[in-house]
């Protein structure tokens, strides 16, 4: 068997490179286990919000079931995957979500360099696989205790990516026939990458016709990428590609251009019409055109869009989107001319422009698409680092030259240094340093030994350091704190399993993963049709939210026996109602009589953390649900202490306070204060109220040590303001089973 002379150089680099990406992720965990509250069954709990609903589904494929419509994430790939380490490996639970995100994602480096390799650019590929392990968009989504997807989704597209090329290059069977597995592996994983592996099978097929037209075996590898990404279940695909494999391999003179072209039209009509188009114009007209289904006028009903909220598919800054790609804007912008370089060198790597563009959709679509990015454009700076290593081994300048290149760069320093004094810019302090770099670059320029030493150091400047600055930085904590998890835990011996529990969909998979309930929303199910009900429920009054938690979540379990159009217009119609408003007017009263009857017992969880974001939550049911815009403004705003301007305290939120506590600023309009509540204790419902101005509309919560609630009566009369804070609850209508300082949960009585 042939062995390449550079095997053992690329193994050790591989290991290495390898090693430092896991060494890295580790330093969260070294942080993180100073913090008690990070711990739950003896382990640091993840990262992850979304990672619940895997963590979820594997727990219950471990216990071999789960119950009937509760939306667990039973065997699915992550869940699936899990499920098996933790049958093979000797660790617990909460050991191996916690680790799995350490040791995947870091086998990024291996398509990295495999590429590198085929290139001949082993020592620079190894700079780009460390560079891509920790580029802050990658590391951020796939550190120690981020347990989600993100783990595979850019190794698999990375190997996908490898195989074409290297059949390019190479031309043998043996990327022919992993091709088409890693890419039915990389769908099942992911089913949302479809739209960039029909994006690589596409221009994989250009690149045939316009370089490769009369080889048969690149059409052959466009037709099993197409069978392996069809409606077929995956042992139909296998048995296709396996047998198209044989009889291409043993009887190849059949496979004559018209057979070929037949069988690459009958694959793409089947796609076609098992609905191929679908899933990609779903995303466009998600992130791209930020539509959201459930608030088309056409349902009945126009919801708040729930895309709007996410910071993950909002636009972003530039400078942002640079060092979430390369770890540095000049890092980015090295990056981006070698990339062309390196275009230019090898017209193969035209291939990975989907996952380029892909990426560069963040600048529209969110921060999330950025990672596809981070794999292409490391390795465009490795080219580039390749490229002006070998520009100065043959560069030969004069001495005057010298002398020149010299003082240029040490007047570029002192230019950079005194911008970067004055505009405390840290892109302005990247390139003073690179000015420093320069200078030893010329001055070293006749001692190759050392000049390649001062390449090296430049190029880690560069990109590295600030890569691991971040992670440094980068101090995420976990979803939730041990009191928060130890209360939904205690949660699970109070519910059972039909039990509902009504909480923003921020909270439904770890609710569901912690207490073993079901939930009305969560990070999978939050259209704006979705989001109303909880919205409603916490940001109306008690009896409104009494009666409409009930309605929602007997409707909710009628509508995965008959699918209602819309749940609300489904309330209504057996109401005999059609004004949606004096719908709610009737649930409002206590009077309202309950035509469905009481299949199980619902709760309504309230943690203090939702302060941060209730504005938000209150958004979706305080709308015109004709047009879906804000019928009555509200306003609920949490912050802390920033300091002091004279006698008023500045807030972080950009209100100020009179130091006497009865007047605020908001806008630069000042107004006394209706009511001014300092809370002792939360858990105990010690408070103390002052009323100040009884004609006014703002209220404000003084919350030990520093923290302030700011809203107006709206808001001040809501169910989670008036329960969760001021333990001022109906007891008539809710019984408090779980009370402490982070969190409440109620039972509704009706």
């Amino acid at each position: 068997m042939y062995i390449r002379k550079d095997s053992k150089r690329f193994l050790l680099l591989l290991v290495l490179a390898y090693l430092f990406s896991v060494l890295c992720r580790f330093y969260w965990v070294f942080w993180a286990s100073s913090f008690d509250e990070f711990f739950f069954n003896d382990e640091l709990m993840i990262v992850s919000n979304d990672g619940y609903a895997f963590a979820e589904g594997a727990r219950d494929m471990i216990a071999g079931f789960h119950q009937e419509n509760d939306l667990s994430y039973y065997g699915s790939s992550l869940s699936s995957l899990t499920y098996i380490f933790y049958k093979m490996l000797p660790f617990s639970f909460e050991s191996i979500i916690l680790y799995m995100s350490v040791f995947l994602s870091s086998l990024l480096v291996l398509p990295i360099m495999l590429i590198a390799r085929e290139y001949n650019m082993i020592n620079s590929g190894f700079l780009a696989a460390l560079l891509a392990s920790i580029a802050n968009s990658y590391y951020n989504r796939t550190m120690a205790g981020y347990y989600d997807t993100d783990m595979l989704a850019i190794v698999l597209p990375c190997f996908i990516l490898f195989f074409m090329i290297r059949l390019i290059l190479k031309k043998d069977l043996y990327s022919l026939l992993l091709l088409p597995f890693f890419t039915m592996f990389y769908l099942w994983y992911y089913p949302s990458s479809y739209t960039l592996i029909v994006a690589l099978i596409g221009l994989f097929f250009i690149y045939t016709l316009l370089y490769h037209r009369k080889e048969s075996l690149m059409y052959m590898a466009v037709i099993f990428m197409l069978v392996s990404i069809s409606s077929f279940a995956f042992y139909y695909e296998l048995c296709i590609v396996a047998i198209l494999f044989a009889f291409f391999v043993l009887k190849n003179e059949y496979f004559k251009p018209k057979i070929i072209a037949f069988l690459v039209f009958l694959s793409l009509l089947f796609l076609l019409l098992s609905g191929g188009l679908d899933p990609i114009l779903y995303q466009l007209n998600f992130y791209i055109f930020r539509s959201d289904a459930s608030s088309s006028l056409a349902q009945g009903f126009a919801y708040f869009n729930v895309n709007l909220t996410i910071q993950e598919v909002g636009d972003i800054d530039l400078s942002v989107f640079m060092q979430r790609i390369s770890a540095s804007e000049l890092a980015f912008i090295f990056s981006f001319i070698g990339l062309i370089l390196l275009l230019k060198r090898h017209k193969s790597f035209i291939l990975a422009l989907p996952m380029l563009a892909l990426g560069f959709l963040a600048l529209r679509g969110g921060l999330r698409f950025t990672i596809y990015a981070i794999p292409v454009m490391a390795l465009g700076f490795a080219f580039f680092y390749e490229y002006i290593k070998n520009y100065l081994k043959h560069l030969r300048l004069r001495a005057k030259e010298l002398r020149l290149a010299l003082i240029s760069s040490l007047l570029g320093f002192l230019f950079f240094l005194l911008f970067s004094l004055i505009f405390g810019s840290v892109f302005f302090f990247e390139l003073c340093v690179l000015f420093v770099f320069l200078f030893f670059i010329f001055y070293f320029l006749k001692n190759k030994k050392i000049l390649n030493l001062v390449l090296i150091c430049c190029a880690f400047y560069v990109s590295l350091f600030f890569a691991m600055k971040h992670i440094y930085e980068y101090k995420a904590p976990s979803v939730f704190t041990n009191t928060e998890a130890k209360t939904l835990d205690s949660l699970k011996d109070i519910a059972s399993r039909e039990d509902y529990v009504v909480a923003w969909w921020d909270y439904g998979y770890p609710i569901r993963y912690y207490s073993d309930v079901k939930t009305l929303a969560d990070g999978g199910k939050h259209l704006g049709k979705d989001n109303f009900f909880p919205s409603f429920i916490l940001s109306k009054d008690q009896i409104s939210a009494a009666n409409m938690a009930r309605l929602s979540v007997e409707y909710t379990e009628q509508n995965f026996k008959s699918p209602y159009p819309d749940i609300l217009q489904a309330m209504m119609k057996d109401y005999n109602q059609s004004n949606e408003l004096l719908f709610f007017n009737d649930i409002s009263k206590k009077s309202f009589a309950l035509k469905t009857e009481k299949s199980r017992d619902v709760y309504i969880y309230m943690p203090e953390r939702m302060s941060d974001i209730f504005s938000t939550v209150a958004s979706f049911s305080n709308i015109d649900l004709k047009t879906g815009e804000i019928n009555t403004p509200f306003f609920f705003s949490s912050a802390y202490v920033l300091g002091r301007n004279g006698a008023d305290i500045v807030l972080s939120n950009g209100i100020s306070v009179s130091s006497d506590f009865t007047r605020v600023n908001i806008n630069g309009k000042e107004s006394f204060i209706n009511t001014f509540v300092e809370l002792v204790s939360i858990k105990d419902s010690i408070y103390n109220i002052r009323k100040i101005d009884e004609n006014s509309n703002i209220y404000m919560f003084f919350i030990n040590p520093s923290s302030f609630l700011i809203m107006d009566k709206t808001m001040f009369n809501s169910s989670y303001v008036q329960m969760f804070y001021l333990n001022n609850y109906d007891k008539d209508l809710f019984e408090l089973v779980i009370n402490d300082a982070n969190s409440k949960v109620f039972r509704i009585k009706r």
